[in-house]
């Protein structure tokens, strides 16, 4: 009889634990915690565009992105990081062709800014790529862009 009772009492013991890690016994409530969950918004309606300078189409995240029409500076590779936003940020590589003929590359970001309800979707009107001081050229505002509503 003693050995079936020092069997018993692993078990035993195991169930209580188990019951009182379920919330078992007590007064019968129940503690729910509740958690808050933060994402970032959605665009409510249609694509978010970024219009090519020029006005020669749009984009959605694009992964390369030239800021001129004849080529001189080109995002490439860029990764998107709050597209859909007020402003949305690419991280990638930034592609300089000065008048020297030379090519520069560096790590760097592009923001992308004031975005603008047109036609069923959203096109952001600012773009502005973050280069270091020895760029060749270093933009000090964003450029504007047009949407098809301009």
């Amino acid at each position: 009889m003693p050995n079936r009772l020092l069997l018993a009492l692993p078990a035993a013991l195991a169930l209580a634990v188990a019951l009182a890690a379920c919330g078992g016994g007590g007064d019968g409530t129940t503690t729910v915690h509740e958690k808050t969950v933060m994402r970032h918004s959605e665009p409510q309606h249609g694509e978010t565009l970024l219009p090519a300078v020029g006005g020669q189409g749009a984009f959605v995240k694009p992964a390369n992105y030239s800021f001129s029409v004849d080529g001189d500076l080109i995002g490439k590779g860029l990764i998107w990081h709050s597209w859909g936003e007020a402003k949305a940020t690419g991280f990638g590589t930034l592609v300089e062709r000065p008048a020297s003929g030379l090519k520069d590359t560096f790590n760097g970001s592009v923001t992308v800014s004031a975005p603008k309800k047109c036609q069923g979707a959203t096109y952001y009107t600012q773009v502005f790529p973050h280069l270091p001081p020895q760029a060749d050229f270093v933009p000090t505002e964003p450029t504007k862009l047009s949407t098809p509503c301009d």
